[in-house]
């Protein structure tokens, strides 16, 4: 019997009779993804163990597991593979601040299904040390689970024991995670403004977003539109202070952050693509205002620096193109004609158009992310048809024999995926076996082994779920 006649048993953990040859002789076999992992780890035993955990390969995580891991992570790679082992609820609360850490949420959906039963029986008893906490705010986070953030914040004793580093965290993550400035304030006042190896200016403007996140407060305004005008880097992301701005209603200050924008954006001598950013975010101030004549002028005023601010790049998708990406918020047709779109954001301004963008905007771009943003675009929205077209004109480029087993390999995530939005399941199954047998071909190590199995993991439980 063929591998791929075998699939609807992946998940039976059937032992492996003979120790395959290779990655590719494991497509015959019982339970392909296990056979793959147990292969993976075999020759590479100092594999970490989080990764197979991810993969859901119970088996082989024992191989790399500790001893003192092997229960739990064992348990852990069950629950990946769909299972729902008994647990205690020490038990679901070290995997699930194992999930919090390793790619399980980017080898199923967020807020993956599997996991959410976890919650009520790791919360049924009290969570010890401050660490298991924070592991555990960042796996609720992921998970979307906001009452378990909330409970989590509220329950973790003010008066432990505590190092003024571990407040000052806590006090973070209370602000970043949950959006509880009362908390952050508390934890910071509590001793957490002591510690040296934390910024305390940026936990302290992470405050004041989730404050105005909550309500207007004009102190907090001022201070976060001063942390956006500045270089010190206390907002690592772009929008993180303007979407606290915007949710709190912040009208004038909103207004003055899109004039003062634009006036360092006539600033000579200034880096082309600082000055796209400037007038980037301009524009999406003066839009989140209401105001569509200063946005428009802002993003016209940008356009003229983006052909130099994205002249030599071998990827141009997004990078430098901020003002025209927001005239396509609030033109499309002049964004569209203007010739300053490229690759992806050419591509999704069609397809959220609904169109069907030429594939070779994505394929011809010889950067990687258009094809990786593509395909989360078609995948969100569900779009059979384009996912198609796209996975049709990577296979085409693909089929070139000078191709490295390399792109093979790297290009299975995103193809896979296609297939499966597509509704091909046997186009998904190929593009897996082409890519296992690339494993053995080129000089690839268990950590792409086990990518794969994830990735594949992924793109069949999207094909499951469409209707």
């Amino acid at each position: 019997m063929s591998w791929i006649g075998m699939f609807a048993g992946l998940a039976a953990l059937a032992g492996i009779t003979m120790e395959p040859d290779g990655y590719a002789a494991c497509l015959d076999s019982n339970a392909p993804l296990e056979c793959i992992a147990d292969h993976a780890v075999r020759n590479a035993p100092d594999t970490e163990f989080t990764d197979v955990i991810a993969a859901g390969a119970p088996r082989a995580v024992l191989s790399v597991a500790t001893p003192r891991q092997s229960r739990v992570a064992e348990l852990a790679a069950r629950v990946a593979l769909g299972e729902r082992p008994g647990l205690s609820p020490a038990e679901a609360q070290t995997i699930l601040a194992l999930f919090g850490g390793v790619e399980f949420y980017e080898s199923g959906l967020p807020g993956d299904a599997r996991a959410q039963w976890l919650w009520p029986v790791a919360l049924s008893a009290p969570v010890h040390g401050l660490d298991l906490r924070q592991a555990l705010l960042v796996a609720a986070s992921r998970a979307e689970r906001d009452d378990e953030i909330r409970a989590l914040i509220r329950e973790t004793p003010l008066d432990g024991d505590w190092t003024a580093d571990e407040r000052a965290s806590f006090a973070s993550s209370a602000a970043r995670l949950g959006g509880d400035w009362r908390a952050a304030e508390a934890w910071l006042a509590s001793g957490g403004d002591r510690a040296g190896g934390y910024s305390i200016p940026e936990i302290r403007l992470g405050i004041d977003q989730a404050r105005l996140h909550e309500s207007y407060d004009p102190d907090a305004a001022a201070r976060v539109l001063e942390g956006i005008l500045s270089d010190d880097g206390l907002l690592p992301w772009p929008l993180d202070g303007p979407e606290a701005l915007k949710a709190a209603g912040a009208t004038g200050e909103l207004r003055a952050l899109g004039a003062a924008l634009v006036e360092r954006g006539r600033t000579p001598g200034r880096r082309a693509e600082d000055r796209t950013d400037d007038f980037g975010l301009a524009a999406w101030a003066f839009r989140a205002i209401g105001d569509e004549d200063a946005a428009l002028s802002a993003a016209r005023e940008g356009m003229a620096f983006v052909p130099e601010a994205v002249a030599g790049r071998t990827n141009i998708s997004s990078f430098g193109t901020w003002p025209v990406r927001e005239l396509l918020e609030l033109r499309p047709d002049e964004a569209v004609v203007s010739g300053l779109l490229w690759s992806y954001d050419r591509y999704a301004a069609v397809v959220k158009a609904g169109g069907q963008g030429d594939p070779s905007w994505i394929v011809d771009d010889p950067g990687p992310f258009s094809v990786v943003l593509a395909t989360d675009l078609l995948r969100t929205r569900r779009d059979a048809a384009a996912a198609r077209a796209l996975f049709e004109a990577l296979d085409a480029k693909l089929s070139d024999p000078s191709i490295e087993p390399w792109d093979r390999i790297e290009s299975a995530d995103n193809r896979m995926m296609l297939a499966a939005v597509a509704g091909d399941g046997e186009a998904l199954n190929d593009v897996f076996a082409d890519a296992v047998a690339a494993l053995d071909e080129g000089e690839a190590g268990a950590g792409e082994a086990l990518r794969l199995v994830i990735d594949y993991r992924e793109a069949r439980a999207i094909l499951t779920e469409r209707p």
